[in-house]
């Protein structure tokens, strides 16, 4: 399968706290999206997955690294063709309160987006907005109504249709429910499936929940201090962990039977994130982890693929996931 976005070796830091300090927030970053798949990017606050999504976009300047649209490489094009690539690849915001404009009624955000990419008629743009709506699932009647007049939810499926209205390919989509009730949340995760089956587009799903992105993707990575930890099949990271940290993310996620919940055990994560502006040596998740020996602090940790698709960087990953086998 073709990839139609591709992120590689990606590096973007920012001046840190002190002179000469630097955080290397997205530090080495692979990842691959295809036509018409949800991948999951999870992972604790402050690890990096947010600055990942701005630096695909280009409202952060990586450092180094290639991100690779369709074949083409973006930091090769300029003018006209940029814009036109960045055009296919949306962004849509955590917070759906602050990504509009309360003065705008709905039918303003997304015609402000249509006029943007070209189309002049004004009939057009009014049949388009309606269209746009009911891809989202909202009635045409809001058109006229302002965006504060709307709940969270609707506001949310707004900034989506708005999106759409550039014709993406890849959305990346930065804690879209988040900021939403759980009633609402379900909804607007359907929302997403229905455009992956009904578009084919892509979405890079930035979350740090990890049952709700189980539902939806069909790849996950999983980052820890700017670094990818693991990637793979969605049933090899939830079935098989065999990184430290994603099993001791996995096991954080509360069960829905309260009997089995109460008997449960919890590996906790000890101790907190280091800081950015001075990560550990060699392995970054070896100060919290259960199983660091003396090489962990003066080797990075080699990549181990157990099958093609899932990748681990841990040196103990395939004693891991052999332990995994035999629990099971």
């Amino acid at each position: 399968m073709k990839a139609v976005l591709e992120v590689e070796h990606l590096v973007t830091s920012f001046p840190g706290v002190g002179r000469g300090k630097t955080v290397r927030a997205v530090n080495d970053v692979s990842i691959v999206l295809h036509s018409g798949e949800i991948v999951g990017l999870v992972g604790e606050s402050g690890c990096g997955k947010s600055t990942l999504g701005r630096s695909i976009v280009g409202l952060e300047k990586p450092e180094s690294g290639r991100v690779i649209f369709d074949g083409v490489d973006l930091g090769s094009l300029s003018g006209n063709r940029l814009r036109a690539a960045r055009r296919a690849v949306q962004y849509v915001f955590q917070d759906p309160y602050a990504s509009l404009n309360d003065r705008q009624t709905v039918g303003e955000a997304i015609d402000e987006a249509l006029i943007i990419v070209g189309v002049a008629s004004k009939a057009e743009r009014s049949a388009r907005i309606g269209q746009l709506l009911d891809q989202v699932g909202l009635a045409s009647a809001v058109r006229d109504r302002f965006t504060r007049e709307l709940s969270g939810g609707q506001r949310q499926r707004v900034a989506i249709a708005r999106s759409l209205a550039v014709e993406p390919r890849v959305l990346i989509c930065d804690e879209p429910v988040s900021a939403l009730d759980l009633s609402i949340r379900a909804q607007v995760m359907n929302l997403f499936l229905d455009l992956r089956d009904q578009l084919g587009v892509a979405c890079l799903f930035i979350a740090h929940d990890l049952a709700l992105v189980r539902q939806a993707a069909t790849r996950v990575y999983v980052m820890y201090l700017g670094k990818i930890v693991e990637g793979g099949g969605s049933d090899e990271v939830y079935g098989r962990p065999s990184h430290p940290y994603t099993q001791m993310l996995l096991a954080s996620v509360p069960e829905a039977d309260p009997m089995i919940e109460r008997r449960r055990k919890i590996p906790l994560i000890k101790g907190e994130i280091p800081s950015p502006t001075n990560p550990p040596s060699g392995c970054f998740f070896r100060t919290r982890c259960p199983l660091a020996v003396g090489e962990c602090a003066r080797i990075e940790p080699p990549t181990i693929f157990l099958t093609p698709t899932h990748r681990i960087a841990c040196r103990f990953a395939n004693e891991i996931a052999q332990k995994s086998l035999t629990d099971a």
